[in-house]
């Protein structure tokens, strides 16, 4: 009596192999992209070296160019638990008992003088202030009015920071308002995660 093995036929294993192959192929692919994508986050976290990330929406043109209308803004609300915020960072802070958050720039710190310039300009230890390029397109100033709002040249006291909106001639900032105290301060603006303007989405915040 003989015993008959039935083997796959050619055409068969053939088929088993190429499913194996395309099964491996899916694999490496999706374990290269999750590098990828591990490697994108590890190299934003170093830059931002924050953890503690908040969405918001710009509701006002205050800070434009830097952040206009209706821009979505991703901030580090843990950036200032070990330091201090700088020159020339855009803060996110309250005012008074008010929830709300502002975003403004910081052009003075603890020391510096602060004093209204020639022509509607802003003099910080006696230079004129230069902000940073702006990323993507954007309204450009039309230029500045010839007289800007008065205020009175200060000394930045210790625990306060002197902040302006970008859009000089539409902001209600420290001109008016005066320094913001440290512990008013919650976050610092990172990057535009969205805008009506698709060459703004993904700018960073300068």
């Amino acid at each position: 009596m003989s015993l008959s093995i039935l083997n796959p036929s050619t055409a068969t294993a053939q088929e088993s192999r190429g499913a194996s192959r395309l099964i491996r192929g899916f694999i490496y692919a999706g374990l290269a992209m999750a590098l990828l994508f591990g490697f994108f986050v590890a190299r934003f976290f170093l830059w931002a070296q924050c953890f503690e990330l908040r969405a918001f929406i710009s509701r006002s043109a205050s800070m434009c160019p830097a952040v206009c209308s209706d821009e979505r803004v991703l901030a580090g609300m843990d950036a200032f638990h070990r330091r201090d915020p700088q020159r020339g960072e855009v803060i996110l802070f309250e005012r008074d008992e008010d929830p709300t958050k502002f975003i403004k720039r910081v052009i003075g710190v603890a020391g510096d003088t602060v004093a209204r310039g020639p022509s509607n300009t802003i003099l910080v230890n006696n230079k004129p202030l230069t902000l940073s390029p702006v990323c993507g397109e954007h309204n450009k100033y039309l230029g500045l009015a010839a007289w800007g709002p008065a205020f009175e040249t200060i000394k930045v006291p210790e625990g306060s920071l002197f902040v302006i909106g970008d859009n000089l001639d539409n902001s209600y900032d420290s001109r008016h308002f005066g320094v913001v105290p440290l512990d008013k301060v919650r976050g610092k603006a990172l990057l535009i995660y969205f805008s009506p303007n698709a060459s703004r989405i993904g700018c960073r915040i300068n």
